[in-house]
């Protein structure tokens, strides 16, 4: 029987971004106040950073500054924030413009991998994929995408996986030994709703993921059946993070309510590189 789920916090309209680092605290987005909000453990939550645009995506570096993934007009790109004062890490591709970044997370390396879906939709399919290495360069790993949006790597790091939510699937695109990049995979499908939004794995390999419009969190095993889903109060399902302790609180955010669930599972979070 699954674990109750219980609302850890309330009272957005906005929510986005869950991410916790090392000391436990939850990180989230409000992107209507264009806020980063950080709720301390003890249950206290107050404004973090606040970028001016749209933020979505967090993930942490393993130095501890947050990196931000930001669809604002003015941003457009990644941020990193480090004591308080923020720099644009990258925010254009070959002297061009990017769409402006939704999701992001770093590998074992460090090297960065985000979507960039920003205005792009299934008439207008023009969402990218990217990772920006450790040294500033960055790679354009896919294009012509609608709506891509959640980002995670594998367990095993052989793999790295987008949502794409306007055309309600997933891909998977192969990472060789070498690092290369292999062609893009469907991995599975999630109809219903707008589509599939964040994601997170845990450590045996099972996918979680936000099902905006579809009011639940599915669950899919390695080999991409879906064999369970966590139902949620509001429809709008943005994002997902394992924390805890022992990486087995799973925190939703839901737009239409509102608030972040919290729920016990059974295997831990993949741990992340932050």
């Amino acid at each position: 029987m699954r674990a109750p789920l219980t609302v850890l916090i309330s009272g957005f309209d906005s929510l986005e971004g869950p991410a916790f680092d090392r000391d436990g605290n939850l990180f989230f987005v409000n992107w209507l106040s264009s806020s980063i909000v950080r709720r301390t453990p003890d249950g206290s939550a107050a404004e973090f950073f606040n970028t001016g645009g749209i933020p979505a995506g967090l993930a942490f570096h393993r130095d501890g500054s947050l990196y931000v993934a930001d669809e604002g007009d003015d941003i457009h790109g990644v941020v990193r924030i480090v004591d308080g004062q923020a720099t644009i890490l990258v925010n254009q591709y070959e002297g061009q413009p990017l769409n402006g970044a939704n999701d992001l997370v770093f590998d074992r390396n460090g090297v960065l991998y985000f979507s960039d879906p920003w205005r792009s939709s299934l008439e207008h399919p023009v969402g990218g994929f990217y990772r920006l290495f450790p040294d500033g360069n960055l790679e354009q790993i896919d294009t012509g995408l609608a709506f891509p949006n959640g980002v995670a790597l594998s367990p095993d790091k052989t793999a790295v996986y987008l949502a794409e939510t306007r055309r309600h699937r997933i891909l998977r695109y192969p990472i060789g030994p070498d690092g290369a990049l292999g062609a893009r995979q469907d991995f599975a499908a999630l109809p219903g709703g707008e589509g599939p939004d964040g994601m997170a794995f845990d450590e045996g390999g099972n996918l979680y993921v936000a099902h905006y419009g579809g009011g639940k969190v599915a669950i899919f095993s390695p080999a991409g059946d879906m064999v369970g889903t966590i139902p949620i109060p509001g429809a709008q399902v943005t994002n997902v993070a394992f924390g805890g302790a022992d990486r087995r609180t799973l925190v939703i955010t839901d737009v239409e309510t509102g608030s972040i669930y919290q729920t016990r599972v059974d295997a831990p979070g993949l741990r992340l590189f932050g």
